[in-house]
This record gives C-alpha cells, structure tokens and sequence, in this order.
C-alpha cells in the first residue's frame, strides 16, 4: 500500500518540525511538503496533489476557509486537519467537512488519532467514487456514522433542508452533509434540478401540478411532493414531453 502523501502548511518552524517528527515516527505517511504562506499552500495542493493537509489557519489570513473550499474544489479528495492555537473557527472547519481539529500544542496520540481518522475518511471517498463510476447504477450516502447504498431507481427526489441535504424513497428519507452541487454530479442526468434546494429523478414524475407561485411534482405510490420553480417548468416539461 502507498504511503499517504502530506503537506504541512505552517509559518512557525518550532511547530513544522514537531509534526514533522511525528510523521517520521508512523508508517504509512510520507511528508512531501512544508509551507509557510497562503500562496504556496495553494500552490503545493495544485501541484503536488497530497491526500493530507496539516493547515495552520492563520496563514491563510482573510477568507481562509473559501482558500480551503478552492482547494477541495481543485483535489476534492483532499483531507484537511486543522492545526491551530485557538478553536473560533472550529464549527465551520467542520461545516466545510474538515477530519480534525487541533489546538497547539500538539499531542503526539492526539495527532495519530487524527491521521487515522483521515486515512478511514479518504477510503470512505475512494470507495464512494468507485461505486459513482459504476454506470451510476448505485449512489453511495453517509449518513452520520453509516454508508448507505441506494439504488439510482429508487430515489424519487433529493432535498436540501438547512445544513443537510435528504434523499427521499417512497417509504423512507436518509440525510447527509454532501451538497447537493455534489449529489448532482454523482447521478445521472435526468435527475434535474428543478429548484434551488431540489433535485428530481424526471423518470418518477407522474403528474405536475400548479401551487401558488410554484409547481408540484408528484410520484407514484407516495404522498411526497418535490418544487419546481418558474424558472425551471419550461424545461421540465420540454424534457419529459421527449
């Protein structure tokens, strides 16, 4: 098995040179990179493409965590830890899915906790985008501490609600954190985003309907209902008069 590759993104020497010891001391990882700015973070992610990134947020300044998003963008299978002396920014690290979060100094079995819990997150993402390039017969969901897998056939109708996106099956709902910018990727493509918080499979639709300033579509054996936008009807009826 290869090593996981790592990149340290920090400007203070004393703490690079603790990680880097500690990386040293574990199989399974190869530290490739040290950083001390913003743009070589940046830089390194593009080119180097590490499966791990210990960032210090201080050197990313303002905006630090929309440098992380454009990162994820770039290498979505990048698994960020957080490494940082106080914990303000801890709720939203993990809102952009960030494995870890810890605060100097660091604790050597502290730190190996977190590695580990990258390594198992980056299979997860492996073994999800394995099953996507799978003719897209199977959409795998975490949900919470569960992998879930659906088949395509059986989604009437994706939902996003708050912070978490929902699945809906005739009988049952299942929730996650993906967005739905990245559930749409993962299904075919007459699953169609009739609205800005609702993804339809156009293959289960049986009757559209108007209600008020919108439209409702509805499915087969259930009482569930998706939105359909103004915006959005011409071409939901242009698809499914094909």
């Amino acid at each position: 098995m290869q090593p996981l590759k790592i990149v340290i993104a920090d400007d203070d020497a004393s703490a690079r040179a603790t990680l880097k010891h500690f990386i040293d001391l574990c199989n399974g990882y190869d530290l490739i990179g040290e950083v001390d700015s913003r743009e070589k973070f940046i830089e390194a992610i593009i080119k180097e493409k590490p499966n791990i990134a210990l960032v210090e947020l201080n050197i990313l300044g303002i905006n630090g965590m929309e440098a992380i998003k454009s990162c994820k963008d770039i290498h979505p299978s990048l698994q960020i830890i957080f490494i940082t002396e106080n914990d303000q920014f801890a709720v939203e690290a993990f809102n952009i899915s960030a494995v870890d979060y810890i605060l100097k100094p660091i604790e050597r079995t502290r730190f190996y906790m977190a590695l580990e819990k990258a390594r198992k997150s980056l299979n997860i993402f492996n073994m999800m985008n394995d099953y996507r390039v799978n003719e897209k017969t199977i959409v795998v969901v975490k949900s919470y501490n569960r992998l879930l897998f659906l088949s395509v056939n059986d989604i009437l109708f994706v939902e996003k609600q708050a912070r978490k996106t929902v699945f809906h099956t005739c009988n049952n709902q299942y929730e996650t954190t993906k967005s739905l910018r990245e559930i749409e990727k993962s299904l075919p493509g007459y699953f169609f985003k009739t609205h800005r918080s609702f993804l339809v499979n156009l293959h289960k639709v049986i009757r559209i309907e108007s209600f008020g300033e919108t439209y409702l579509a509805y499915f087969p054996q259930s009482t569930k209902v998706a939105h359909i936008s103004k915006l959005k009807i011409r071409e939901v009826q242009a698809y499914m008069s094909n």
